[in-house]
């Protein structure tokens, strides 16, 4: 098999996981493979390091690969599915390249490698990008530099993932009618880029905890979208 550098592996049992990375690592000892067992961060993983392949379950407790699929597209080569089930079939092979039942036989495992060898790689997309006045001069940022918005009547707080915030004359719906589905609304007021959620308090008071331990109000109205978005 070409080249590749990472695998990433998605299931929420560990034991699954386990035994995937065993024997993809004897199968591409070249590659470095890492197995998750919580949604959010394999996500960032495949940010981080745009996998050549990976191979995701289909149901967990907490997310639906499909929609797993869709917000690592831009990150990831080729996505294979795992599951026990059947009759997601004809709609996983909108957005991967093959689909495999459990339990998963090493020959199985093979065939799936061999066709995605036999496929042109895809390329992960263009980021995305978001300009703002700053100082009189337009500068454009990536959306993954985006942390945050957070919307003040006609005017838009942005805060970035290195911690500067920018007050800017713009309404916050003018941000997010150009923003791509890896953000998603909380509240009324706020947008919160999805990959760097790492906790959703629904108790009250309702809040989002993000990965640098930002604290965001949130409101339960709003939950039932996350949860249908994941």
């Amino acid at each position: 098999m070409r080249t590749v550098r990472y695998i990433g592996v998605l299931d929420d049992e560990i034991i699954a996981v386990r035994g995937m990375v065993f024997q993809l690592e004897k199968l591409l000892p070249n590659a470095e493979v890492k197995g998750f067992t919580q949604y959010r961060e394999f996500e960032l993983w495949c940010e981080n390091n745009t996998p050549e392949l990976v191979f995701l379950d289909m149901e967990m407790p907490q997310a639906m690969g499909l929609n797993v699929a869709k917000r690592i597209q831009a990150d990831v080569g080729n996505i294979v599915f795992v599951t026990a089930h059947s009759h997601y079939s004809l709609e996983a092979f909108e957005t991967a390249v093959d689909y495999i039942l459990k339990p998963i036989s090493p020959k199985r495992l093979q065939q799936a490698l061999a066709k995605v060898e036999a496929l042109v790689p895809v390329k992960a997309r263009q980021a995305q990008k978001i300009k703002l006045l700053l100082k009189g001069t337009f500068r454009e940022f990536p959306e993954t530099d985006i942390a945050y918005l957070r919307g003040q009547r006609n005017y838009t707080e942005v805060v970035l993932t290195n911690g500067e915030h920018h007050l800017i004359a713009r309404t916050l719906k003018s941000f997010t009618d150009a923003m791509s589905d890896a953000f998603v609304r909380i509240h009324k007021s706020i947008v919160v880029q999805r990959a760097l959620i790492v906790k959703i308090q629904t108790s009250n008071p309702p809040f989002v905890l993000l990965q640098d331990g930002t604290q965001l109000d949130a409101a339960k109205a709003r939950f039932k979208t996350l949860d249908s978005d994941e």
